[in-house]
């Protein structure tokens, strides 16, 4: 025989073993709550109601921040959606030039070699093509760049 326990808010919180010959404490019945998935069991006082376990659903604001409920019965806030939102144009341009800006970035670091043997006079062919195809790749970006920052 169990008792089953639950918090002040009627929410079951565990089972344990109950004595048959006492009543359960006030914070206890000996009536087994189901097991269902995506809701959790609630005392009503003679039986329990599922209600839907709400904890760990992501919602979205509008300025696309991002928050999990962590109530059972949690609601969203005022403005809040299920749906992440569109990123705006502008937002979209701004990520873009963040991306662009850390290529650019990649892109240096990966000359420091070639442009090392270059200096030291040991550079080899090999080093001579590097820097030609990534200082296309620069321009290709800084072009790009530059046409996002016109916008």
């Amino acid at each position: 025989m169990q008792n089953h326990y639950f918090n002040e808010h009627s929410y079951y919180t565990y089972s344990g073993y109950a004595n048959p010959d006492n009543l359960p404490p006030l914070t206890a019945t000996r009536e087994a709550p189901e097991q269902r998935e995506g809701y959790h069991p609630k005392w009503n006082g003679n039986v329990w109601n599922y209600v839907q376990d709400m904890r760990g659903t992501k919602y979205y604001m509008s300025d696309g921040s991002e928050d999990e409920i962590t109530e059972i019965e949690g609601l969203l806030p005022e403005g809040a959606s299920l749906t992440k939102p569109e990123p705006t144009e502008a937002k979209k341009v701004k990520q873009r030039i963040t991306e662009i800006q850390q290529k650019l970035t990649v892109n240096d670091l990966a000359s420091v070699r070639p442009l090392r043997a270059k200096v030291a006079g040991t550079a080899t062919e090999f080093d001579d093509a590097r820097l030609v195809e990534l200082e296309e790749q620069a321009q290709a970006l800084r072009t790009e760049l530059a046409t996002l920052r016109a916008e």
